[in-house]
């Protein structure tokens, strides 16, 4: 009798642990169809629509929603509905779901979203009431013989992003264990999907708003190298007309000139051949930014084009009272763009000059590791850390701009590009503030055709 009764007892227990077994197993079979929801549903509106079709067809729940708190989080939005009766075109969201504000307390969703708690209602008007016609809600409720709601808070980072609803055709009270599990489990998954599928959107309109941005930066920058391009070669034709007046004045082709007169005729030359210089790096500019800047090496000879710079800018040096000396080693031919030379020898000294209030400006030239080197120092007023680390860059002035009237910001990059596409090099040195600066360049020697 005993032997009889233990036996009993024994098959009640593996019954039951069969039971919780195949339980467990059907949680994780569930659990694995919405992981797989998971990652291959990118859209929130997707995501969670397959999601609530799962629940619905795995449970035989009539009614399955949810709705996710809006970005700026004044109202939750419906992204799925899952009926059982689709004859009843309950399942699709449209027009008439429409969103619930947040201050709408009396709305079982919001009282769900505000206490972060599970609730209970019996009446689905409580949950969609302000979101459809009463006609619908009636539908659902007759078609799903809808007995209670169960509302599921989606909640993560401490905030709730939105409610996970389920209608049910028995009571609350009579859901299986089954179902507790799945839930207890479901809700994290559910929560972190929408969160990335909410992260992918959010990255998906920032990628689009970035694209249109960069779109629209790109022509402002065509119509910007378009605009320097013709201001520039419109300016070209009146510079040339002045240098070739002021020609005709130096040589005495309009009369004589006295001293004074010649002075100011050399003022007015050294002002036009700045505004020719500025000209040429805006062209050159253009051109850089185009892709179209050419060079034409051929062989120079350094000294001489040097030497000529250094004649043209003294008076210059004179007027602000600073020394100009060159200090020129004998050094084979360079190749070089003679004209594009020119211009970076200019703007070289040219700046020495300007940043430069006491003492001098020293060009050398010699010779260092089978190259040709020219130096550009001055005892001016210095170069910061900040300073070196951008001065080579488009529109970049350095701390010293403040000292003097005028400066584009854009000399020193059209040299460094003039410079890489001789082969040449630049680079920058100073000790530091009010200790003066030395710009050297280097350029390929004209090679042996021994």
């Amino acid at each position: 009798m005993n032997s009889a009764v233990n036996l009993d007892e024994v098959n009640r227990e593996l019954y039951a642990r069969n039971a919780e077994l195949a339980a467990r197993n059907k949680t994780l079979s569930l659990l694995r169809k919405i992981d797989d929801i998971t990652l291959t549903a990118l859209e929130t509106g997707d995501m969670t629509r397959k999601i609530a079709g799962v629940l619905a067809k795995e449970f035989y729940y009539p009614f399955v929603a949810v709705a996710v708190r809006e970005r700026s989080g004044r109202k939750l939005i419906w992204q799925s509905v899952a009926c059982l009766d689709r004859s009843a075109r309950l399942c699709h969201i449209s027009g008439d779901w429409k969103p619930i504000p947040l201050t709408k307390i009396k709305n079982a969703c919001v009282r769900c979203l505000r206490t972060s708690r599970p609730a209970v209602v019996e009446r689905v008007s409580d949950v969609i009431g302000e979101s459809v016609t009463a006609q619908t809600v009636a539908l659902i409720e007759r078609a799903g013989e809808i007995k209670d709601t169960l509302l599921f808070p989606l909640s993560a980072d401490k905030s709730v992003i939105g409610i996970l609803v389920v209608g049910l055709n028995r009571r609350a009270t009579e859901l299986s264990r089954y179902e507790r599990d799945t839930f207890s489990s479901l809700l994290n998954l559910v929560t972190i999907a929408i969160q990335k599928a909410q992260t992918y959107s959010s990255l998906l309109e920032t990628t689009l708003k970035l694209r249109s941005a960069n779109r629209k930066l790109k022509e402002l920058d065509a119509l910007k190298t378009e605009f320097l391009s013709i201001a520039t070669h419109q300016l070209r034709t009146p510079l040339a007309v002045t240098k070739g007046y002021i020609a005709m004045l130096e040589g005495g082709m309009l009369g004589k000139l006295n001293p004074k007169q010649k002075q100011t005729v050399r003022t007015v030359e050294q002002s036009n051949e700045q505004l020719i210089l500025l000209v040429n790096h805006l062209l050159d500019l253009t051109r850089i930014e185009s892709g179209r800047l050419q060079v034409r090496p051929e062989p120079v000879v350094a000294q001489e084009l040097i030497t000529w710079t250094v004649d043209f800018l003294r008076p210059r040096a004179l007027e602000k009272h600073l020394t100009l000396d060159a200090k020129l080693s004998t050094v084979p031919p360079v190749m070089a763009d003679p004209e594009k030379l020119k211009e970076v020898l200019m703007n070289l000294i040219d700046n020495a000059l300007k940043y430069t209030e006491a003492g001098g400006v020293t060009i050398s030239l010699d010779l260092a590791d089978g190259r040709a080197r020219i130096s550009v120092k001055d005892t001016g007023y210095g170069l910061t850390a900040s300073d070196k680390a951008r001065m080579f860059e488009m529109f970049s002035t350095g701390s010293a701009s403040k000292h003097v009237k005028t400066t584009s910001g854009v000399g020193l990059y059209v040299c460094r590009k003039i410079l890489e596409a001789m082969g040449g090099d630049i680079m920058a040195e100073s000790k530091g503030k009010g200790r003066g600066s030395t710009f050297t360049v280097t350029l390929p020697l004209v090679q042996s055709k021994s």
